[in-house]
């Protein structure tokens, strides 16, 4: 095999390598950070064979077309470190727990900077297609580019949002360093687990709030509740409805619709720890339709709550707190933390030590 043999199987091999690295919510995650590593040093490997290219340039002449390539070129490598680092910051502790950069949401960076660099390669391509094809063939790979370019954008955030699935070792997660807080805590959650009555062979996805263990299902707040309990001890509380909601995740939020319209609150059972019996009062619960769910203000409004400390946790999947910590302080009286913490649902299984952290953080607060 000669260079221009090498160069076209590598293309090739890149191309084909991206488009399934693109499907990475349908495979293992080992086999996708496998493929992902021989990405990379292939595209090392395609640098080293077109080095010509960095040397020629700056000779010759511009026109907006060479332009175009060039500037896509280097924006398509910084695309792909960004790809690199995120892609190891989700698959392992890349930075300290307590800094800034282990805040943000690496997840949604590496969405994002694959959707950039699907856009930046389809160009590329693009402009070295005529290497490859001619006539016909050219005209419709360019069509086909330009439409995988332009759905993408569209299409890669809702596949990572309801094709994510997430399968646990619960008492694995749950586990990691303790707090000591001298007062007597409730950890109360409230969660589409207990609430609906799924199927045996339910999915576990991000976008449906729910994770799997084996045969087991748990919900999103459910296993930041259970996180909570093992950091700082206490008891723990689910709150529970009356009624069923539907096993469709759509379908529930079409029913949580309804009762944001409804002047009546949803009816909830009888719970076995009562909040006003304790100091600290930890509030797990998802999201829903820019707050907190309804049935979360039908268990709250039915205790004073005013000489407590309740410290609400938002698990989302994309929204943060929405309104929902304004409409604790309109709605529910009582003492809140300066600041309040906001959970993205895909991180929720390597969470743990990001809420011994945050609870760290307000101590001095709960020592009133």
């Amino acid at each position: 095999m000669n260079k221009t043999q090498t160069k076209k199987f590598i293309d090739i091999a890149l191309i084909i390598l991206f488009i399934i690295e693109l499907g990475g919510f349908f495979v293992p995650s080992n086999i996708h950070v496998i493929l992902g590593i021989l990405f990379f040093i292939l595209i090392l490997i395609h640098n080293i064979l077109n080095i010509g290219f960095y040397k020629n340039l700056f000779n010759g002449k511009y026109n907006w077309v060479r332009t175009l390539n060039t500037l896509c070129i280097f924006l398509f490598g910084i695309s792909i470190i960004a790809l690199a680092i995120s892609g190891i910051a989700i698959t392992s502790n890349l930075f300290p727990a307590n800094s800034s950069l282990a805040e943000l949401n690496w997840r949604s960076i590496h969405l994002n900077a694959t959707i950039i660099s699907l856009i930046l390669l389809v160009l590329h391509v693009f402009y070295y297609a005529k290497r490859y094809f001619n006539g016909k063939s050219f005209y419709y790979l360019s069509i086909f580019a330009l439409l995988t370019a332009i759905s993408s954008i569209f299409i890669l955030p809702y596949l990572e949002r309801w094709c994510h699935k997430v399968n646990i070792n619960k008492d694995e997660i749950i586990k990691g360093e303790k707090i000591v807080l001298n007062k007597k805590v409730l950890t109360v959650y409230f969660t589409r687990v207990g609430n609906t009555d799924f199927p045996t062979d339910v999915d576990a996805v991000s976008g449906a709030s729910v994770m799997r263990e084996g045969t087991t299902i748990y919900g999103n707040s459910q296993i930041i509740a259970y996180m909570i309990q093992d950091a700082v001890g206490g008891d723990i509380e689910a709150i529970t409805t009356e009624k069923k909601y539907l096993p469709g995740y759509m379908d529930t939020i079409k029913e949580a619709g309804k009762e944001f319209s409804d002047t009546k609150l949803p009816i909830i059972k009888s719970p076995i720890h009562k909040p006003t019996e304790y100091d600290v009062i930890f509030l797990v619960y998802p999201l829903w339709w820019g707050t907190f769910p309804k049935a979360v203000e039908s268990y709250l409004k039915q205790y004073n709550l005013s000489d407590k400390y309740l410290i609400p946790i938002v698990t989302h999947g994309g929204g943060k707190f929405g309104r929902s910590n304004s409409e604790f302080h309109e709605k529910i009286k009582a003492k809140y933390p300066s600041r309040y913490l906001e959970i993205y649902s895909s991180y929720i299984p390597n969470y743990r030590q990001k809420i011994t952290d945050y609870i760290k953080t307000i101590l001095p607060e709960l020592s009133y």
